[in-house]
């Protein structure tokens, strides 16, 4: 047998490369922050031991599915963030005090997508007090009333939520015992026409929105995740 040269080809795979982020690594404290395509990796060095809610919405002018890559310890996940949604995805998780890296693995490039991040203890976010029965009004984040805090008696409550204009309103509610899954924190939508909106305890067509629950005597904490543009979301704990 001659000897020959065998050259093994692949038409269907050319050059592959690790997919990595052209930007810069920009520490994050879960603040709103839109990021483009394999652009700013945002890093949190320690999330809260304990239910962090993260959201997230595809801002893209064009029909482009979007897609982000959440990493922290030795796990990484994928979420699928499509095109036109009217409200942000929920993704709740207990990374257990672990870092977290957010990447935008999206295929198209103008796919920009908005995301923030709420747990209590997370750097850069006051708390107010809450007063039971006393209404309480909580602005989106960037604002500095947008997180409060407070104690519940042993008794049954009822949260209960109210937005005075039709913009999407989204309400973050943490504390009790956890479920099923680990985690303990809630997430509301207020004049939200969408059906069953990606991790959402429960939504709205109008603008109120009542949650009962006894969780005995306990820290809860509330925020606003709503859009910077939306309008503040007025708060309410009731004892019954």
């Amino acid at each position: 047998m001659s000897d020959a040269t065998i050259e093994l080809e692949n038409p269907g795979i050319e050059n592959i490369e690790a997919v990595e982020a052209l930007g810069a690594t920009v520490i994050w404290d879960g603040s709103p922050k839109t990021i483009t395509t394999l652009g700013d990796t945002l890093l949190m060095p320690q999330t809260p031991n304990g239910s962090t809610v993260f959201a997230y919405q595809n801002k893209a002018t064009l029909n482009n599915s979007g897609q982000l890559s959440l990493s922290s310890g030795s796990t990484q996940e994928t979420l699928d963030a499509d095109f036109g949604a009217l409200v942000p995805s929920i993704h709740i998780e207990n990374w257990q005090a672990n870092n977290l890296t957010v990447n935008n693995i999206s295929v198209q490039n103008a796919t920009p997508i908005w995301v923030e991040a709420f747990g209590p203890g997370l750097p850069g976010q006051v708390t107010v007090p809450i007063t039971i029965g006393t209404a309480l009004v909580l602005n989106p984040a960037p604002g500095t009333t947008s997180v409060a805090q407070g104690v519940t008696p042993p008794k049954s409550m009822l949260l209960r939520m109210t937005s005075t204009t039709g913009d999407a309103s989204v309400v973050v509610l943490i504390g009790g015992p956890p479920d099923q899954t680990g985690n303990n924190a809630y997430v509301f939508g207020l004049n939200v026409a969408t059906a069953n909106p990606v991790g959402y305890t429960k939504v709205s067509a109008g603008n109120t929105i009542s949650y009962p629950f006894n969780w005995g005597a306990t820290v809860v904490y509330l925020a606003n995740m709503s859009a910077s543009t939306a309008a503040a979301v007025t708060l309410t704990l009731v004892a019954l």
